[in-house]
Formats: structure tokens, sequence, C-alpha cells
């Protein structure tokens, strides 16, 4: 009895550490990892752009972008995500969506030094980035994209 104690015990204590935090609904939206994946800078570009093909502008911002930022705009809108979702869904038109693209296919890739944090580029639009930042165990998309 003391043994299978011990052991469950151990058990419990090993889990938190050992398995990685499963994502969470945000704003009524269920995570999809299989379908747009985030385990590197370059995927999470990948899904961004996939998720935008698909029309899904409220997944970017509930999974794919950096999750403090949306959370402070959601904030100014009183809560309202779809206001949110609105304004970002007329900035993300189909000429954004090819820039995205152009920097996924053609960019500069610059990794920080701690690797948190990615920077992608392209000579022929020197004025914009696409900045991603790591979180736990998921990449992000940040809002700023300006060099710096």
């Amino acid at each position: 009895m003391r043994i299978c104690l011990a052991f469950l015990l151990l058990l419990g204590l090993a889990l938190p550490f050992g398995a990685a935090a499963e994502p969470k609904v945000r704003f009524g939206v269920k995570p999809d990892l299989k379908m747009y994946p985030q385990a590197s800078a370059k995927e999470t570009l990948a899904s961004v752009i996939k998720a935008l093909e698909n029309k899904q502008v409220e997944y970017v911002l509930a999974h794919l972008a950096d999750p403090e930022w949306v959370d402070q705009r959601v904030a100014v809108y009183e809560g309202q995500f779809g206001v949110l979702r609105e304004e970002a869904a007329s900035r993300l038109d189909a000429s954004a969506l090819k820039l995205l693209q152009r920097f996924l296919k053609d960019g500069e890739w610059a990794e920080g030094k701690d690797k948190t944090a990615t920077v992608v580029s392209l000579k022929s639009v020197p004025d914009r980035v696409v900045r991603l930042r790591k979180i736990d165990d998921r990449w992000y998309l940040e809002q700023n994209s300006r060099p710096r």
C-alpha cells in the first residue's frame, strides 16, 4: 500500500514537469496544432499564412499572434474580441497576405541570441520585417513590423 501511494505521489509531482502545457481555448477558438503548427518560427509564419488563406483571422488572433498584444487590444475594445477580429481582417487583406508569403519564401531569417526571437526581413522591403517570439514551447507572430 505504501509503495503504491509513494508511486502515485511521485507520478503526480512528475507530470507537471514532463508534459507540455496543453493549449487552451481562447476567445471561443479551439487550438489546432496539427493544422497550424508552431514548433518553430518558420512553422508559425506558415501557419499564419495558411490560417489567413483559410479566412481564419480569429484563429490567427487567438492562437498565432502574440497573446499579450491580443489581450491588450481586446481590453481596449472592452472585451469585444469580434471588434479586434474585424480590425485585423480589414488590415490582413490580399496584399498583406502576399507580402507575408514573400517573407516566408524569400526572407532572410535572423535568430536572436537567446533563441526566443526571430526577425525575417526582405531586402526589397526595407521598412518592414516579420517578428516572431517563442513563449514556452510555441512561437507567435508579434505585432511590431518595423525594423529596429
